[in-house]
């Protein structure tokens, strides 16, 4: 009974203590609190102990701060990534050297919620990239990882804050469907209540549905392709940034394009900028905005890499219907481009598919585009719009395309037909790109590829 008494005694003190420790969130701790008792929960990154006691570095919410626990204090077992609350005082850091703090917590105590249990090995730069994506869940608190939420939330919110700035109206298309957009080898197939459907190519028909109503519309959505592709570029789910206009033409739909590219690069780099170079030092930053993007058409882009004597991979020149390969796109960029940006235009109709716009001077080409990056390749795709019921129609017939699932999207140029264009950008490789990265899987929380769905 009085060991019950005690224990409860021993509670109402801790209780009364802790009332008098201002509770802070760790990311809210600066300068400004020097001097003031507070308590605040985080992570452990690293825990070193000498004849001072216990240095602890504690995260939450991409930031640091220093810690020190007195030795006299009870030793506490603790180890990479405990869970801990603290209490103690914040102090000035008297060490002002370039990496030290401005301040450091004096912890008085400490409770441990859990994970005194170490990992069972270390994830660093040298830890194999297998174990990396088997590990994903855990490589999410390293450093490079914990940068990679931030950088990928910021591109996300400056193309939202684009959008909003131009008055484009967001929607959510569904991701089941009945349609294909970009062939039909590429889909994945599921069943739907017993009938036939696909994990989405595309939302770009659905946003077509609505630019009759907001003029401006995108929609920012993971996209499926079923590509049996092995590649640092290639995805079988992404982040599709896509959006479509009305009443411009295909020049309106260049210049909309690099508007975009352009604010969202700059934008990026600005914020970024410190947390890049804390992470690399030597990193070089794209000079991707300072001039326009360069524009050049297919057919000129195959006299180029003939004139650059460029070949193809088995050795023979390229010629008119080739498929450019990405070597052959960043090669466009490096040399045509001069490093920047390339917009590669008018394709053969043959290359593209049904809903896209034939130019007017020549039928056997597209109103097309495909934006080149720095060290990638295609990121985005667009076009001009079909307009012409019976152009659509035989597009379809074209490709043998049953256009009975397809009755809602020709209904649009039955029912005030008008000139609208748009594209579709891969968010996870205008990433890799931005960021340099060997491949397009750094760019993704967990990635999906030929060889990998989990975690």
């Amino acid at each position: 009974m009085t060991e019950k008494i005690e224990n409860q005694i021993m509670d109402l003190s801790i209780q009364e203590e802790s009332i008098a420790y201002k509770k802070v969130q760790l990311t809210d701790l600066s300068k400004d609190f020097i001097g003031q008792k507070i308590c605040t929960f985080g992570w452990v990154i690293t825990c070193r102990t000498t004849k001072a006691g216990m240095f602890i570095d504690l995260y939450c919410g991409f930031k640091t701060i220093k810690c020190l626990y007195p030795r006299e204090f009870e030793h506490k077992s603790i180890s990479k990534w405990t869970s801990l609350t603290i209490y103690g005082e914040v102090k000035e850091n008297y060490k002002h050297s370039k990496d030290s703090s401005e301040f450091e917590v004096h912890i008085d105590r400490m409770e441990i919620f859990g994970g005194k249990q170490s990992p069972p090995f270390p994830i660093n730069n040298e830890t194999l990239p297998f174990v990396k994506l088997e590990k994903g869940h855990l490589n999410l608190r390293t450093e490079e990882r914990i940068f990679f939420l931030k950088a990928r939330s910021c591109l996300m919110r400056h193309f939202r804050d684009f959008y909003y700035k131009n008055n484009y109206i967001e929607i959510t298309p569904p991701t089941i469907v009945k349609t294909q957009v970009e062939g039909g080898s590429t889909l994945f197939n599921l069943k739907y209540y017993g009938s036939d459907a696909y994990l989405t190519q595309s939302s770009q028909l659905y946003l077509e549905t609505v630019v009759p109503v907001t003029q401006k519309a995108y929609c920012i959505m993971p996209s499926y392709r079923a590509e049996k592709s092995n590649t640092t570029r290639h995805l079988s789910e992404y982040t599709h940034v896509e959006a479509e206009l009305a009443d411009l033409n295909f020049s309106d739909l260049l210049d909309s394009i690099e508007k975009l590219v352009s604010y969202v690069i700059s934008k990026f780099y600005e914020e970024m900028r410190k947390d890049i170079l804390i992470l690399n030092p030597n990193f070089e930053f794209l000079k991707v905005v300072e001039k326009p993007f360069k524009r050049i058409r297919y057919t000129d882009a195959i006299e180029f890499l003939r004139n650059m004597k460029y070949l193809k991979e088995d050795g023979t020149e390229f010629v008119c219907g080739d498929d450019i390969p990405d070597a052959g796109e960043r090669f466009l960029v490096e040399k045509y481009g001069e490093g920047l940006p390339v917009f590669l235009t008018h394709f053969p109709v043959s290359f593209k598919p049904f809903y896209m716009r034939k130019e007017d001077e020549d039928n056997t080409f597209t109103e097309s585009c495909d934006l080149l990056f720095p060290g990638i390749g295609e990121i985005l795709g667009g076009s001009m719009r079909c307009e012409k019921h019976s152009e659509l129609i035989e597009g379809f017939k074209r490709e043998k395309i049953d256009t009975e699932n397809y009755f809602w999207y020709t209904d649009l140029l039955l029912y005030g037909p008008f000139r609208h264009g748009g594209y579709g950008l891969g968010f996870e490789r205008l990433l890799m790109g931005l960021m340099r990265w060997e491949s397009v899987n750094k760019a993704c929380l967990y990635p999906r590829f030929l060889t990998r769905c989990a975690p």
